[in-house]
């Protein structure tokens, strides 16, 4: 089954704790700290690869990445965790849940870190110059990123045939590169869109057909959208019209609506190269329809080709002009489909302050790690944080904002308790009271 939409969520790998360790030799009563930092977490990568559709992903859709490993003792910093590659198919866009789009994975072999790891914990010895000359706390370590991610497939590749039910399309398909799509003597024959490859002399291109294309599919009747999005990445169109006298249908109609359909649902598809392709020349058409179409091929300045995909007939002249139009729109360095633009994620200093649900919440990148990073089992690490929340500016955000004493702040899921005005010492400036611990907190990080 052709799968082209796929949700999956995504999680770094936790960056390994810090460690807490003393140095302990003869002769050497006094040590000093000397305990290594933590290893960072792995990253979650996608890759475009070998996969044609999105069907693994949309049977599998949980993927971590390796943890980082805990620092040593005498300094000895930790590994870091293994990545996680997943594979997906070349022309695969990445968006959040939002459908903010993250990434454009268009080329074999191009790669996008969707999910990093989180940072390791510094070890004691590295918190001498902040925390004093024996720290007996280490951090913890961060988190990696964890997020839900929506992937949609839009097949790359030069020319895409485009046509309604039962025009031919699975049968040019076959005949004229190596696709072996399953065809069958009825409408609504092809359920999923088909690639091969012509091979040229000088040199090959892709073919897709788009299936399931009817009368009002930009607006998504029948299977609309799903498969014309699969349109947008080819650079070349063909519209193969059904010139049989049995159809029941007007050739110079259908052609008019496969404008018109591609057109409302993306008007840039009218600048690509595009040519038409008169098919099923071999049951002895109406003079007058090819006249007609012919007469409206030139309106519309498209090359026609009468062809017969049964017999061959006129083939050859229509892939002579497809590799023309391939070779002029690779030579044009044309990039098909719309620009993805990408936005920046938010800057490390910038906090906002805000009320909710009775409480302050507190956001921003730095100070969500520096909460997420401490040791809650120490009380040497919670004044430690006290201090840097204080020096970071939390303290006058939350007296501008009109927080009061004993109000409840929230950061990185954590809830304090603020107590303004107060030395670093004891319980905090801005935060204190309560654990602040959520489940599954383990409070690692104790003195080896």
């Amino acid at each position: 089954m052709f799968i082209d939409e796929a949700e999956i969520y995504l999680e770094g790998g936790r960056g390994g704790d810090g460690c807490v360790s003393f140095r302990r030799e003869k002769y050497r009563p006094h040590g000093g700290p000397d305990g290594g930092d933590g290893g960072a977490g792995g990253d979650v990568v996608l890759e475009a690869g070998g996969r044609s559709t999105l069907s693994e992903l949309h049977r599998r859709r949980h993927h971590r990445a390796g943890k980082g490993a805990r620092g040593g003792s005498q300094n000895r910093s930790g590994g870091r965790g293994d990545d996680l590659v997943v594979t997906v198919p070349a022309g695969t866009v990445v968006r959040d849940t939002d459908g903010r789009v993250l990434a454009d994975i268009v080329n074999p072999g191009q790669r996008f870190i969707a999910a990093a790891g989180g940072r390791g914990g510094r070890g004691n010895a590295a918190l001498v110059t902040e925390a004093g000359p024996l720290p007996r706390f280490a951090e913890k370590g961060e988190p990696g990123r964890a997020l839900i991610v929506r992937l949609e497939l839009k097949l790359v590749a030069d020319v895409a045939i485009v046509g309604f039910p039962n025009a031919g399309k699975s049968s040019l398909i076959s005949r004229i590169s190596r696709a072996r799509p399953k065809i069958a003597d009825y409408p609504f024959t092809t359920t999923e869109p088909n690639l091969g490859v012509v091979v040229g002399e000088e040199y090959d291109y892709v073919v897709t057909d788009v299936p399931g294309l009817v009368e009002g599919a930009h607006a998504g009747k029948g299977m609309g959208t799903a498969f014309l999005r699969h349109i947008e990445r080819a650079a070349v169109i063909v519209y193969l019209v059904d010139m049989s006298p049995m159809s029941g249908r007007r050739p110079v109609q259908d052609l008019e609506m496969l404008e018109d359909e591609l057109r409302l649902f993306n008007p840039e598809l009218a600048a690509r190269h595009r040519l038409a392709a008169a098919n099923k020349m071999d049951l002895n058409p109406e003079p007058e329809a090819l006249d007609e179409l012919a007469r409206e091929c030139e309106k519309r300045q498209l090359a026609l080709f009468p062809v017969s995909v049964v017999t061959g007939a006129g083939v050859q002249e229509l892939l002579h002009a497809l590799g023309d139009l391939v070779l002029k729109a690779r030579e044009e360095n044309a990039v098909p489909g719309p620009e993805v633009r990408f936005e920046a994620g938010p800057a490390e200093e910038l906090m906002s302050v805000r009320r909710e649900s009775g409480r302050y919440l507190v956001e921003g990148a730095r100070v969500e790690r520096m909460v997420r990073m401490t040791d809650w089992n120490s009380d040497e690490a919670r004044d430690n944080l006290a201090r840097k929340l204080r020096s970071a500016g939390v303290e006058d955000m939350l007296a501008a904002e009109g927080a009061r004493e004993h109000d409840e702040v929230e950061i990185a899921g954590r809830v304090f308790e603020y107590i303004p005005d107060l030395p670093a010492s004891g319980a905090s400036g801005e935060v204190t009271g309560g654990s602040g611990k959520r489940e599954g907190d383990t409070g690692d990080g104790a003195e080896q």
